[in-house]
């Protein structure tokens, strides 16, 4: 066993011994190349198929705003002021078509039709036609109640076909209202009054007929490019025609037509829009001694230029007005300067901005017929000019939820008009009484110089997807040349709307809306100055999805049950609430 071992360790150390020895030789470091090096990488796939570019300058959006404000409505029916309707979130169901119907006191009845006959990506085409009727008795200042109703109609049809880079565009809409003058006058029917010749009349002869209807109809067409980059080429074109015509026998008949266009080159882009507008308005030949009636025509054309420049956080726009009017009661010329900039102070939070421009705003016959229904048929129509209209304001952004916006105008105008009942002078019947002013429940127009200051806010908060609360209101100083007082225009309108998701499937609405004190011309009082009050006005509303198809609504307005005038001698509608059915199909 000894020898067995001295023999095993002998060869264990005599192999050690030659692998050290081996490992210390030199290595031969020549390398041979047979032939040139090509890499390859198996199973190489492309990770993006589109090129990436890295450029040294960026690129902002900047997303223009503005909250939308509602003021009170103007129509002339005898309903109460309308709240601001602010667009609630629900499910939509894809459903072409739908009926309303519903049922109010004032013995109210509501019906309606909307139908969209073609609807793809090319074509559009959709018709809607309603009617209202209310046949409410109001009660007058003077304790008496009168029956005043009114029913309106209409019917609209809209037609868009998409082209590859533009849209051409038709809308028909027709009008109906008939209502009575039931306001409140201090005309008797037995007293006399002097005419315009000299000679006297009794008060019954310049009494209208209780009932008066209004029929207007229009047709427009349009043709715009699709195009909503600044940078590219913008065009847009709309012309049309209308008639209007009422029971007394006033007739009219206007052609509009305007469009614009902007050209962007680098950093600049030249403007121009223009619009020509002709009304020729037809009278009876004789209606009695109340109207005084005369054929008008007037054909107003403008032209608006500017170039605006665009900088890193400005924007400047520079530009003139050229507007002319050719008018039977006389020819006129303006030239209105149009400037305005634009500064944003805190990107995405504030923006400051101002200039001064000018405006011509034309008023044709039925534009004041539908202003204050009440007018008198025979009215002279007037266009107001401002000349001279200084701006600035601010809005933004106090967080993702709430949005504002406050600004302030100071205008200076020439023939603005304003609301007045039309007075008569009468002379009582015993020989020596002093004649006395009287006025009538169909209202003139009288017209003023002078500068307005309007100073305005709002603000737009929405805490949830399915909530909405807008807020606003308004401040106006009327400084006049002539007229005591800017005759039934208010000095304060204030107004808050919101909307709610209160349920899966009901949806609520609520207002408040309140008209400050006007003051109106009163020729038979000694001051001539009669105040009418305050409007507030209170209004919900709710509409409960029973289904896909079915569904049910609700209004209640002035909730407050409150009495108030909009025109002098016209009471309007104290609570009234309505409710009916929808069915989609």
């Amino acid at each position: 066993m000894r020898y067995y071992y001295i023999v095993f360790i002998t060869i264990v150390v005599a192999a050690f011994n030659t692998s050290k020895v081996v490992a210390q030789e030199e290595i031969n470091q020549d390398v041979k190349v047979v032939k040139a090096y090509t890499p390859t990488v198996s199973d190489a796939f492309k990770v993006s198929y589109m090129p990436a570019l890295n450029d040294s300058s960026s690129f902002t959006t900047n997303f223009n705003y503005r909250i939308l404000s509602t003021s009170v409505a103007t129509d002339y029916q005898p309903a109460p002021i309308s709240a601001a309707k602010i667009n609630t979130r629900r499910k939509e169901y894809l459903h072409k078509s739908y009926i309303k119907g519903g049922v109010g006191n004032y013995s109210s009845v509501l019906a309606e039709l909307g139908y969209n006959i073609l609807e793809n990506e090319k074509y559009v085409l959709g018709l809607n036609v309603g009617h209202l009727t209310s046949m409410g008795d109001l009660k007058l200042e003077d304790d008496n109640t009168v029956d005043a109703p009114f029913h309106d109609t209409w019917a609209a049809a809209d037609f868009k076909h998409f082209f590859d880079d533009k849209t051409l565009s038709v809308n028909l809409g027709f009008n109906h209202n008939k209502y009575k003058y039931y306001g409140y006058q201090t005309l008797n029917a037995g007293d006399m009054y002097w005419l315009s010749d000299g000679t006297l009349s009794p008060g019954v002869t310049f009494q209208q007929d209780e009932d008066q209807r209004l029929s207007g109809f229009n047709v427009s067409i349009g043709l715009k490019n699709n195009e909503t980059d600044k940078r590219k080429t913008r065009y847009a074109l709309q012309g049309g025609f209308s008639t209007f015509g009422n029971l007394t026998g006033v007739n009219q008949f206007g052609v509009k037509l305007n469009g614009s266009l902007s050209k962007p080159i680098n950093d600049l882009a030249f403007d121009i829009s223009g619009a020509i507008e002709s009304y020729s308005t037809s009278v009876p030949d004789t209606i009695g001694p109340m109207y005084t009636f005369n054929d008008r025509s007037q054909t107003m054309i403008r032209v608006n230029p500017a170039i605006n420049f665009k900088f890193d956080r400005a924007s400047l726009r520079v530009g003139m007005q050229i507007a002319g009017i050719i008018d039977t009661e006389g020819d006129e010329f303006y030239l209105t300067p149009d400037i305005m900039g634009e500064l944003t102070v805190v990107e995405g939070i504030a923006t400051i901005y101002g200039g001064v421009n000018g405006k011509v705003n034309v008023n044709d016959y039925q534009s004041i017929m539908y202003e204050n229904a009440f007018a008198s048929a025979d009215i002279n129509v007037k266009s107001s000019v401002y000349g001279l209209n200084f701006v600035a304001g601010i809005k933004g952004n106090f967080s993702s939820s709430m949005s504002f916006s406050a600004g302030m105008e100071y205008g200076l105008f020439n023939d603005e008009h304003f609301w007045v009942n039309r007075p008569y002078t009468g002379m009582e019947a015993e020989p020596g009484v002093a004649a006395v002013q009287h006025y009538s429940n169909v209202f003139d127009v009288v017209y003023d110089d002078g500068s307005l200051l309007a100073v305005k806010g709002e603000l737009l908060y929405k805490p949830k997807q399915k909530m909405e609360f807008a807020l606003n209101g308004a401040y106006y100083g009327w400084s006049l040349d002539t007229q005591d007082e800017a005759w039934h225009m208010p000095e304060v309108e204030l107004g808050l709307e919101g909307s709610f998701n209160l349920l899966d499937n009901l949806y609520a609405t609520a207002g408040l809306k309140y008209l400050g004190e006007r003051s109106v011309l009163d020729v038979s009082n000694a001051s001539s100055v009669k105040s009418l009050d305050g409007i507030i006005d209170v209004n919900i509303g709710a509409e409960y999805y029973f289904s896909k198809q079915w569904s049910f609504w609700v209004s209640m307005n002035n909730l407050a049950a409150s009495k108030y005038y909009k025109w002098n001698g016209y009471p309007m509608q104290g609570f009234n609430a309505k409710a009916g059915i929808i069915f989609s199909f």
